[in-house]
């Protein structure tokens, strides 16, 4: 039986050969976080759009045959969301 399984390359405590790996160290489960989406309308102008939520899960996802890090992240208004590793960014809390 053929299993597919995530896993994370290790060489002198360093994680390496996956997408995303350095920004993966930035972010822990529980920070709070935020992104941006363009969007566009049907005349093709762009509206920035920023969502803000908290981290519930870091993993890797095999997209096109490349492991990537992505960040669970449950938004402001309850809803879950897989968010690139690379496209969020921490915000300062008190």
């Amino acid at each position: 039986m053929l299993v597919k399984a995530n896993f994370t390359m290790m060489f002198n405590q360093k994680e390496f050969k996956l997408l995303g790996g350095k920004y993966r160290n930035e972010f822990e489960v529980g920070q709070y976080i935020e992104w941006r989406v363009i969007c566009r309308d049907k005349n093709y102008e762009e509206r920035i759009k920023t969502h803000q939520g908290i981290i519930t899960g870091l993993r890797t996802v095999d997209v096109g045959g490349r492991n990537v890090w992505y960040a669970d992240v449950m938004k402001n208004g309850g809803e879950t969301d897989l968010i690139l590793v690379s496209k969020i960014r921490k915000i300062e809390t008190n």
